[in-house]
């Protein structure tokens, strides 16, 4: 037994439980060992991590270095705007190419990696292995005008690693293939060329200020009291640790409440996480709606809806965190809770059935909307696709920015994104 087959294995088996749990028994028992025979190679369990990003990092930087060197070589020889475009998703093309090959890659990534607050240590890891991904940045900005927002690259990225998540959700069942891979390979190339495929002259057409007018947030201004701030510490909390880590005591400290105070404003965990997803999931739907029906033009509706999730979300911080923390569901990272032991595990499905009913229900928002000929706009996945990429740009803002301060066309170049592409989203 190797350093790397202890690593590999640690790979299948960890992240076949979403790496909610890293037990050394459970590694040492799929090898046919003993727990102390991976301290022959590994000091701990923190150990074994370590070299999991190293090996992580390895692959993923051998795989896509041919990529990466053509794009900087296209930008470096003062190629065309479109051919460096080209090179550009070239890159993204590995990286998909990379991920479908080897799913378990994807799910350390994803969980360990993927949407962290500190991204010191990809970087550097990366830069180490020679792939600055701040020189394909400066890249999209020679395309798209210094220190734009979101850029190209951060909207391909993040569409890629949706396409990518119910790629790996249909992994459980439907059997793995070349023709599969090739399938979602061809999949992310066409969004991140085409978004879906929309019409260039009627999102040329569009009137953005009078539509951004119609879907400026407005608060009520009735705050909500004490429930509203009992909420936003619930909320706190699943963004911090998940939906299902997240206990009443933590929401206790967040609020400043004791564990049975607390308890005088919900019945139960249950309780408290349903009236904070289903209930502000709500509120953001009906809302959504109201918007999206001050035009009966599709692609005004799609583009009031978009604005009008934004308004609400950026509204309300800590419900967008935790909201973050949901936004990889394709994967299925809520199913690895079932055996928390909060709960019953009928109670757990049921509080995964309301969550999954009122998130389909946003969803339903985007591809509710009809076209001229009484066909859906967009379909789920592409919803879905939409609701990622939002919340992926609200979370990812520059530092030194509040909500308020994102310009409208960081929304515009989201939107043309999606209804365009790459190519439509650089010709305004």
């Amino acid at each position: 037994m190797t350093k790397n087959e202890i690593v590999q294995a640690a790979f299948k088996v960890w992240g076949g439980d979403f790496f909610r749990a890293t037990s050394l028994s459970t590694l040492a028992g799929t090898l046919g060992v003993t727990k102390t025979a991976l301290y022959h190679h590994f000091k701990n369990k923190a150990d074994i991590l370590d070299a999991m990003y190293g090996a992580f990092f390895d692959s993923f930087s051998d795989y896509i270095r041919p990529f990466f060197e053509k794009a900087l070589s296209a930008s470096e020889t003062g190629a065309a705007k479109n051919e460096i475009l080209d090179a550009l998703l070239l890159v993204n093309h590995g990286v998909t190419e990379f991920f479908a090959r080897n799913p378990r890659y994807m799910m350390f990534s994803l969980v360990k990696i993927y949407g962290k607050a500190d991204s010191r240590r990809e970087n550097n890891a990366l830069k180490e292995r020679g792939l600055d991904f701040q020189e394909l940045r400066a890249i999209s900005d020679g395309l798209t005008g210094e220190n734009s927002y979101p850029t190209l690259v951060q909207l391909v990225n993040a569409g890629t690693v949706c396409i990518i998540g119910h790629f790996m959700q249909s992994l459980r069942t439907e059997p793995f293939s070349e023709e599969r891979v090739i399938a979602i390979m061809r999949q992310a190339d066409s969004f991140a060329r085409r978004g879906i495929g929309l019409s260039r002259d009627r999102i040329d057409a569009l009137d953005w200020p009078v539509l951004e007018k119609n879907a400026l947030w407005r608060d009520s201004g009735g705050g909500g009291g004490k429930r509203k701030w009992l909420l936003k510490a619930a909320a706190s909390a699943v963004a911090a640790v998940g939906p299902w880590a997240a206990s009443m005591s933590m929401v206790a400290k967040k609020s400043g409440l004791s564990k049975s105070g607390l308890y005088a404003h919900f019945a139960s965990k249950h309780d408290m996480l349903r009236q904070l997803f289903l209930e502000e999931f709500n509120d953001v739907i009906q809302y959504a709606r109201t918007v999206s029906r001050k035009s009966g033009i599709p692609e005004e509706q799609l583009y009031l809806a978009l604005r009008a999730v934004e308004g609400f979300l950026t509204s309300e911080p800590e419900f967008l965190a935790a909201i973050n923390s949901l936004k990889t569901r394709p994967i299925g990272f809520e199913d690895a809770g079932f055996d928390c032991v909060d709960f019953d595990n009928d109670t757990l499905r049921r509080m995964h059935k309301e969550k999954q009913e009122y998130h389909d229900s946003l969803l339903r928002v985007f591809s509710e909307i009809r076209t001229a000929s009484g066909g859906p706009l967009v379909d789920e996945n592409m919803a879905h696709l939409m609701l990622f990429l939002l919340i992926d740009t609200l979370v990812r803002k520059p530092a030194a920015k509040d909500y308020k301060d994102i310009p409208d066309e960081s929304f515009r170049t989201l939107y043309r994104f999606i209804a365009l592409g790459t190519e439509g989203a650089l010709q305004k």
